[in-house]
């Protein structure tokens, strides 16, 4: 059986420790669950140790963790592919979600 343990104190310190000697923004990126670590406990401390964007994959995946985090929290969706997705979230996008954006037929998608 393989088990993870999950230091949340060792997430903390990196994130301070990139918050402390960086001149822009933190981004913690936590698509797939935070690789399977557990993407709202992870987010909630990487915002509370200087973290001030949040990065999925998914715009399903941003749904959920800006109605965790606080709709405002800026989040990247890194996937270009919002078409049909975005538009089955429409009602619940979070404010400050962030789209990428690759190519023209991806900037129509996103309208």
């Amino acid at each position: 059986m393989t088990a993870a343990e999950i230091d949340l104190s060792a997430i903390r310190r990196n994130i301070e420790a990139l918050a402390e000697h960086s001149d822009t923004a933190v981004c913690a990126v936590l698509k797939a669950d935070a690789y399977g670590h557990g993407v709202i406990p992870v987010a909630r401390t990487a915002l509370d140790a200087g973290a001030t964007w949040l990065a999925v994959a998914t715009v399903g995946e941003a749904v959920d963790l800006g109605e965790a985090v606080g709709n405002d929290t800026p989040i990247l969706v890194l996937s270009e592919r919002p078409g049909p997705e975005l538009d089955a979230f429409r009602d619940r996008l979070p404010r400050g979600l962030r789209l990428t954006i690759c190519s023209t037929a991806g900037l129509v998608a996103a309208r």
